[in-house]
């Protein structure tokens, strides 16, 4: 799977914003991450764990975490990659110091074997819930 195709598919995965995220924040995410990670095969069922932990505790405690999908290749599961957005470049850098990101970071960085880390501004970001119809 291209690294161009994978960006494809966590873009469309961004448009399933839930409702209540959706309608948390009126206004566009204006910072986003995407992360293409290679983890070692005998550390994935740790990463793994140790990724549902972090997302589950920023999107409790960061009101400035917008979403965060993990996807992984589905002919490769040791190809991971994730879609951030958050509402600004602050609440990018207030969730990169938070006690549940250093504690993952710091669990996870020797399970990496490669990474790519891009940055990225929104074009258009459309959900089902954020889309008028047409009456």
């Amino acid at each position: 799977m291209s690294i161009r195709h994978c960006i494809h598919c966590l873009l469309l995965a961004a448009f399933f914003v839930p409702t209540s995220v959706a309608t948390a924040y009126a206004a566009e995410p204006t910072a986003i991450r995407i992360a293409q990670l290679h983890i070692k095969a005998d550390q994935l069922d740790a990463f793994t764990a140790a990724v549902k932990e972090g997302m589950e505790a920023a999107l409790r405690l960061e009101p400035g975490v917008v979403a965060i999908y993990a996807v992984a290749d589905k002919n490769d599961p040791t190809k991971l990659m994730f879609f951030e957005m958050y509402v600004d470049e602050k609440a990018y850098q207030t969730h990169r110091d938070t006690p549940h990101f250093q504690k993952y970071f710091h669990a996870t960085k020797d399970m990496i074997a490669d990474r790519v880390l891009l940055e990225a501004i929104p074009v258009e970001l459309r959900d089902k819930h954020n889309t008028p119809t047409n009456k």
